[in-house]
Protein backbone atom coordinates (compact mmCIF):
# COMPACT_ATOMS: atom_id res chain seq x y z
CA UNK A 1 0.00 0.00 0.00
CA UNK A 2 1.47 3.18 -0.54
CA UNK A 3 1.44 5.98 2.03
CA UNK A 4 -0.22 8.61 0.71
CA UNK A 5 -3.07 6.43 -0.36
CA UNK A 6 -2.89 4.76 3.25
CA UNK A 7 -3.38 8.52 4.52
CA UNK A 8 -6.56 9.37 3.14
CA UNK A 9 -9.19 6.98 5.24
CA UNK A 10 -6.73 8.74 8.90
CA UNK A 11 -7.18 12.23 7.16
CA UNK A 12 -10.88 11.90 6.79
CA UNK A 13 -11.74 10.72 10.31
CA UNK A 14 -9.70 13.61 11.34
CA UNK A 15 -11.67 16.04 9.01
CA UNK A 16 -15.30 14.23 10.48
CA UNK A 17 -13.78 14.57 14.03
CA UNK A 18 -13.17 17.92 13.44
CA UNK A 19 -16.62 18.30 11.72
CA UNK A 20 -18.46 16.92 14.56
CA UNK A 21 -16.42 18.61 17.28
CA UNK A 22 -16.74 22.48 15.72
CA UNK A 23 -20.81 21.41 15.30
CA UNK A 24 -21.18 20.19 19.26
CA UNK A 25 -19.09 23.61 20.11
CA UNK A 26 -21.06 26.01 18.57
CA UNK A 27 -24.39 23.92 19.49
CA UNK A 28 -22.98 24.24 23.08
CA UNK A 29 -22.18 28.66 22.13
CA UNK A 30 -25.66 28.42 21.22
CA UNK A 31 -27.06 27.09 24.37
CA UNK A 32 -25.03 29.43 26.76
CA UNK A 33 -26.47 32.23 24.74
CA UNK A 34 -30.04 31.44 24.77
CA UNK A 35 -30.09 30.55 28.36
CA UNK A 36 -28.60 33.92 28.53
CA UNK A 37 -31.50 35.50 26.81
CA UNK A 38 -34.37 33.62 28.74
CA UNK A 39 -31.94 34.56 32.65
CA UNK A 40 -31.74 38.20 31.34
CA UNK A 41 -35.52 38.54 30.03
CA UNK A 42 -36.38 37.29 33.19
CA UNK A 43 -34.42 39.55 35.54
CA UNK A 44 -35.43 42.50 33.19
CA UNK A 45 -38.74 41.92 34.07
CA UNK A 46 -38.84 40.94 37.94
CA UNK A 47 -36.22 44.51 38.51
CA UNK A 48 -37.45 46.82 36.23
CA UNK A 49 -39.09 48.75 39.03
CA UNK A 50 -35.25 49.13 40.37
CA UNK A 51 -32.87 49.15 36.95
CA UNK A 52 -35.58 51.57 34.86
CA UNK A 53 -37.63 53.57 37.24
CA UNK A 54 -37.36 57.69 37.20
CA UNK A 55 -34.02 58.08 39.24
CA UNK A 56 -32.13 55.36 38.06
CA UNK A 57 -32.16 56.78 34.50
CA UNK A 58 -31.79 59.89 35.92
CA UNK A 59 -28.41 58.82 37.78
CA UNK A 60 -27.32 57.37 34.25
CA UNK A 61 -28.55 60.34 32.42
CA UNK A 62 -25.83 62.26 35.22
CA UNK A 63 -23.02 59.70 34.61
CA UNK A 64 -23.15 60.31 30.71
CA UNK A 65 -22.96 63.79 30.84
CA UNK A 66 -20.50 63.90 33.15
CA UNK A 67 -18.09 61.21 31.33
CA UNK A 68 -19.31 62.88 27.93
CA UNK A 69 -19.10 59.15 26.79
CA UNK A 70 -20.67 55.81 26.50
CA UNK A 71 -21.13 54.47 30.42
CA UNK A 72 -21.31 50.85 31.01
CA UNK A 73 -21.98 49.06 33.89
CA UNK A 74 -20.64 45.42 34.83
CA UNK A 75 -21.72 43.44 38.00
CA UNK A 76 -23.30 40.21 39.08
CA UNK A 77 -26.78 39.96 40.38
CA UNK A 78 -28.13 37.04 42.35
CA UNK A 79 -31.45 36.81 40.27
CA UNK A 80 -29.77 36.85 37.07
CA UNK A 81 -27.37 33.84 38.42
CA UNK A 82 -29.79 32.09 39.96
CA UNK A 83 -32.21 32.54 36.52
CA UNK A 84 -29.54 30.68 34.52
CA UNK A 85 -30.41 26.61 34.30
CA UNK A 86 -26.74 25.69 33.08
CA UNK A 87 -25.16 26.01 36.19
CA UNK A 88 -21.17 25.88 35.14
CA UNK A 89 -21.61 29.49 33.96
CA UNK A 90 -23.23 30.60 36.94
CA UNK A 91 -20.38 31.73 38.88
CA UNK A 92 -18.76 34.12 35.84
CA UNK A 93 -22.04 35.14 35.16
CA UNK A 94 -23.34 39.07 35.27
CA UNK A 95 -25.32 41.79 33.65
CA UNK A 96 -23.74 44.70 31.63
CA UNK A 97 -26.08 47.86 31.53
CA UNK A 98 -24.73 50.90 29.06
CA UNK A 99 -26.21 54.19 29.03
CA UNK A 100 -25.29 56.46 25.51
CA UNK A 101 -26.98 58.32 22.89
CA UNK A 102 -29.00 57.78 19.99
CA UNK A 103 -26.26 57.99 18.05
CA UNK A 104 -24.18 56.14 20.03
CA UNK A 105 -26.29 52.90 20.02
CA UNK A 106 -24.30 50.67 17.62
CA UNK A 107 -21.16 50.96 19.72
CA UNK A 108 -22.14 49.03 22.58
CA UNK A 109 -20.84 45.54 21.34
CA UNK A 110 -17.81 46.95 20.15
CA UNK A 111 -15.65 46.24 23.64
CA UNK A 112 -16.54 42.80 24.59
CA UNK A 113 -13.90 40.76 26.49
CA UNK A 114 -12.24 37.93 25.08
CA UNK A 115 -13.65 34.36 26.69
CA UNK A 116 -16.97 36.35 26.99
CA UNK A 117 -20.71 35.32 25.43
CA UNK A 118 -23.43 37.85 25.21
CA UNK A 119 -27.16 37.91 25.50
CA UNK A 120 -29.08 39.42 22.91
CA UNK A 121 -29.31 43.55 23.92
CA UNK A 122 -32.54 44.94 25.31
CA UNK A 123 -32.50 48.69 24.38
CA UNK A 124 -35.00 50.85 26.80
CA UNK A 125 -35.84 54.45 26.45
CA UNK A 126 -38.39 55.70 29.10
CA UNK A 127 -40.76 58.45 27.73
CA UNK A 128 -41.22 59.34 31.19
CA UNK A 129 -37.98 60.73 31.81
CA UNK A 130 -36.52 64.36 30.79
CA UNK A 131 -33.18 62.95 29.64
CA UNK A 132 -34.66 61.06 26.54
CA UNK A 133 -35.35 64.25 24.75
CA UNK A 134 -32.10 64.04 24.38
CA UNK A 135 -31.90 60.79 22.76
CA UNK A 136 -30.99 58.69 25.72
CA UNK A 137 -30.96 54.87 25.71
CA UNK A 138 -30.01 52.45 28.09
CA UNK A 139 -29.47 48.88 27.30
CA UNK A 140 -29.17 45.46 29.18
CA UNK A 141 -27.41 42.73 28.33
CA UNK A 142 -26.04 39.19 30.05
CA UNK A 143 -22.83 37.78 30.08
CA UNK A 144 -20.85 34.84 31.01
CA UNK A 145 -17.00 34.34 30.82
CA UNK A 146 -17.11 31.00 29.16
CA UNK A 147 -13.25 29.79 28.66
CA UNK A 148 -12.77 26.68 25.89
CA UNK A 149 -12.50 24.54 28.29
CA UNK A 150 -15.90 25.58 29.53
CA UNK A 151 -17.78 25.62 26.02
CA UNK A 152 -15.94 22.03 25.50
CA UNK A 153 -17.03 20.71 28.63
CA UNK A 154 -20.79 21.90 27.85
CA UNK A 155 -20.41 20.41 24.26
CA UNK A 156 -20.92 16.68 23.70
CA UNK A 157 -17.82 15.42 22.19
CA UNK A 158 -18.34 11.79 21.97
CA UNK A 159 -18.84 11.02 18.04
CA UNK A 160 -15.75 13.31 17.68
CA UNK A 161 -13.90 11.56 20.47
CA UNK A 162 -14.55 8.19 18.41
CA UNK A 163 -13.41 9.67 14.98
CA UNK A 164 -10.12 11.09 16.40
CA UNK A 165 -9.54 7.72 18.29
CA UNK A 166 -10.61 5.67 14.67
CA UNK A 167 -8.33 7.88 12.93
CA UNK A 168 -5.25 7.29 15.49
CA UNK A 169 -5.93 3.66 14.96
CA UNK A 170 -5.52 3.78 11.40
CA UNK A 171 -3.08 5.69 11.06
CA UNK A 172 -1.46 3.34 13.52
CA UNK A 173 -1.91 0.30 11.65
CA UNK A 174 -1.20 1.74 8.01
CA UNK A 175 2.47 2.89 9.99
CA UNK A 176 2.66 -0.99 11.06
CA UNK A 177 1.67 -1.90 7.34
CA UNK A 178 3.90 0.17 5.64
CA UNK A 179 7.20 -0.69 8.36
CA UNK A 180 6.32 -3.80 7.88
CA UNK A 181 6.48 -3.38 4.05
CA UNK A 182 9.84 -1.77 4.23
CA UNK A 183 11.49 -4.46 6.40
CA UNK A 184 10.35 -6.85 3.79
CA UNK A 185 11.63 -4.86 0.72
CA UNK A 186 15.06 -4.10 2.48
CA UNK A 187 15.25 -8.21 3.38
CA UNK A 188 14.73 -8.86 0.00
CA UNK A 189 16.79 -6.59 -1.40
CA UNK A 190 19.64 -8.74 0.88
CA UNK A 191 18.47 -11.33 -0.63
CA UNK A 192 19.27 -10.83 -3.99
CA UNK A 193 22.48 -11.06 -5.47
CA UNK A 194 23.28 -9.69 -9.26
CA UNK A 195 25.37 -10.26 -11.97
CA UNK A 196 25.25 -9.64 -15.73
CA UNK A 197 21.65 -9.99 -16.29
CA UNK A 198 20.81 -12.71 -13.65
CA UNK A 199 20.06 -12.04 -10.36
CA UNK A 200 20.49 -14.96 -7.63
CA UNK A 201 17.32 -15.14 -5.41
CA UNK A 202 18.00 -16.78 -1.89
CA UNK A 203 14.75 -16.65 -0.95
CA UNK A 204 13.62 -19.26 -3.33
CA UNK A 205 16.43 -20.58 -4.15
CA UNK A 206 16.42 -19.54 -7.87
CA UNK A 207 18.08 -17.68 -10.76
CA UNK A 208 16.15 -14.90 -12.61
CA UNK A 209 17.42 -13.52 -15.88
CA UNK A 210 15.71 -9.75 -16.74
CA UNK A 211 12.24 -11.15 -17.66
CA UNK A 212 12.14 -12.32 -14.22
CA UNK A 213 11.95 -15.86 -15.73
CA UNK A 214 13.15 -18.63 -13.51
CA UNK A 215 16.52 -20.75 -14.93
CA UNK A 216 15.85 -24.24 -15.10
CA UNK A 217 18.54 -25.68 -13.46
CA UNK A 218 19.40 -29.39 -11.71
CA UNK A 219 20.41 -28.88 -7.81
CA UNK A 220 24.08 -29.27 -8.79
CA UNK A 221 24.01 -26.78 -11.28
CA UNK A 222 22.32 -24.46 -9.07
CA UNK A 223 25.12 -25.21 -6.26
CA UNK A 224 28.18 -24.38 -8.60
CA UNK A 225 26.27 -21.00 -10.18
CA UNK A 226 25.71 -20.04 -6.77
CA UNK A 227 29.33 -20.32 -5.47
CA UNK A 228 30.18 -18.45 -8.82
CA UNK A 229 27.98 -15.55 -7.70
CA UNK A 230 29.13 -15.85 -4.04
CA UNK A 231 32.56 -15.12 -4.80
CA UNK A 232 33.87 -11.69 -5.66
CA UNK A 233 36.02 -12.43 -8.41
CA UNK A 234 33.39 -15.28 -10.05
CA UNK A 235 36.17 -17.15 -10.22
CA UNK A 236 36.51 -20.70 -8.60
CA UNK A 237 39.60 -23.29 -8.67
CA UNK A 238 38.82 -26.75 -9.77
CA UNK A 239 39.28 -28.15 -6.12
CA UNK A 240 37.38 -25.64 -4.41
CA UNK A 241 34.74 -27.06 -7.03
CA UNK A 242 35.03 -30.72 -6.51
CA UNK A 243 35.46 -29.96 -2.38
CA UNK A 244 32.23 -28.23 -2.33
CA UNK A 245 30.30 -30.59 -4.72
CA UNK A 246 31.59 -33.95 -4.16
CA UNK A 247 33.35 -33.90 -0.54
CA UNK A 248 35.02 -37.09 -0.53
CA UNK A 249 35.57 -38.06 -3.96
CA UNK A 250 39.33 -38.93 -5.05
CA UNK A 251 39.22 -37.84 -8.48
CA UNK A 252 35.73 -35.45 -9.54
CA UNK A 253 37.36 -33.95 -12.92
CA UNK A 254 35.29 -36.02 -14.90
CA UNK A 255 32.09 -35.00 -12.90
CA UNK A 256 33.05 -31.51 -13.01
CA UNK A 257 33.60 -31.27 -16.65
CA UNK A 258 30.12 -33.18 -17.71
CA UNK A 259 28.37 -30.29 -15.02
CA UNK A 260 29.94 -27.55 -16.54
CA UNK A 261 29.48 -29.54 -19.97
CA UNK A 262 25.54 -29.33 -20.04
CA UNK A 263 25.10 -26.08 -17.55
CA UNK A 264 27.12 -23.44 -20.28
CA UNK A 265 24.40 -23.95 -22.80
CA UNK A 266 21.64 -22.91 -20.36
CA UNK A 267 23.39 -19.73 -18.98
CA UNK A 268 24.33 -18.61 -22.52
CA UNK A 269 21.03 -19.15 -23.67
CA UNK A 270 19.54 -17.42 -21.30
CA UNK A 271 21.47 -14.54 -20.00
CA UNK A 272 24.71 -12.55 -21.29
CA UNK A 273 27.24 -14.69 -18.99
CA UNK A 274 29.04 -17.49 -20.29
CA UNK A 275 31.46 -20.16 -18.57
CA UNK A 276 35.07 -20.14 -19.64
CA UNK A 277 37.73 -21.70 -18.30
CA UNK A 278 41.35 -20.43 -17.42
CA UNK A 279 44.38 -22.65 -18.03
CA UNK A 280 42.57 -26.03 -17.11
CA UNK A 281 42.76 -25.08 -13.43
CA UNK A 282 39.70 -22.48 -12.75
CA UNK A 283 36.61 -21.93 -14.36
CA UNK A 284 35.53 -18.48 -14.71
CA UNK A 285 32.08 -16.70 -14.76
CA UNK A 286 32.21 -13.47 -16.67
CA UNK A 287 30.06 -11.33 -18.79
CA UNK A 288 30.12 -12.03 -22.85
CA UNK A 289 32.25 -9.47 -24.47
Amino acid sequence: MKPHSALVIPFLLICLSFAFGFHSYKNAEQRIVNDLNQALRKSVTANMHCWLCKDSIQTYAKLQKIMDAPVAINSTNEHFSEALKIKEIRPSAGIMIHVLKEREQKAIIKQIPDNVITSDTVVWLSPTVNATSEGLFVSLQGYAQCPVTTILALSNQTWAAIFFFMAIIMGAYYFYLWRKQQRRDQGTEKDLVHFGNLTLCYDKNCFVNEQREKLKLTPMQYALMEMFFLSSSHQLPKTDICDALWPGKENADETLYTLIRRLKPIVEEQSNLKITADRGRAYVLEVKS
